[in-house]
């Protein structure tokens, strides 16, 4: 690895560590200046914000990353056409299909 791609990996991760911590100052500063007066609820710290930023992290979208591929698989349609089908096949069908597309949409114009 070179020097170059060092510095922007640092870079980028202290740019990602920064924003976070704004992000946090944000929402403690949002939570602050609402929630006690609209709801009487209780002023949160820097630490409690965080805490709770994570535990809504977890709650709503799980631990972990998903990868969102899973909706260009063909496997993934939901009529089931290309269940039975080899990657191979499937991908040259695509392909044909492109094609027709292509010429059909040459003759148009």
């Amino acid at each position: 690895m070179n020097t170059r791609n060092v510095f922007k990996y640092t870079g980028f991760g202290l740019l990602g560590i920064g924003g976070l911590i704004l992000f946090t100052f944000v929402v403690m500063w949002l939570w602050n200046w609402l929630v006690p007066e609209l709801f009487n609820g209780p002023q949160l710290g820097y630490w409690q914000t965080l805490g709770l930023l994570i535990l809504s992290k977890i709650l709503f979208s799980g631990i972990g990353g998903h990868s969102k591929s899973y909706h260009r698989h063909p496997s993934s349609c939901t009529d089931g056409y290309y269940d039975h089908m080899p990657k191979s096949r499937w991908r040259q069908r695509y392909e044909e299909k492109m094609k027709e597309k292509e010429a059909g949409a040459g003759a148009q114009l």
